[in-house]
C-alpha cells in the first residue's frame, strides 16, 4: 500500500486527527487514550487527585 502512495497512520495518529480541535469533547478523547495508554492514565489520574483538593 504504501508503494501505491497511502500513509500508513496507527490508531493514536487517527484518533488526534479526528479530534483536531481540542475544545471538543476532550473527556472523550482523554477516556479513549486513558484506557490505551497506561502512562496517560497515571497522569489523568495525578491530575484528578490535584485538582480535588
Amino acid at each position: 500500500m504504501t508503494q501505491a502512495g497511502a500513509q500508513m497512520m496507527n490508531w493514536f495518529s487517527v484518533a488526534c486527527e479526528l479530534q483536531r480541535d481540542w475544545r471538543n469533547d476532550i473527556e472523550g478523547l482523554g477516556n479513549l487514550l486513558s484506557q490505551r495508554i497506561p502512562n496517560y492514565r497515571n497522569l489523568m489520574n495525578s491530575y484528578a487527585a490535584l485538582t480535588a483538593r
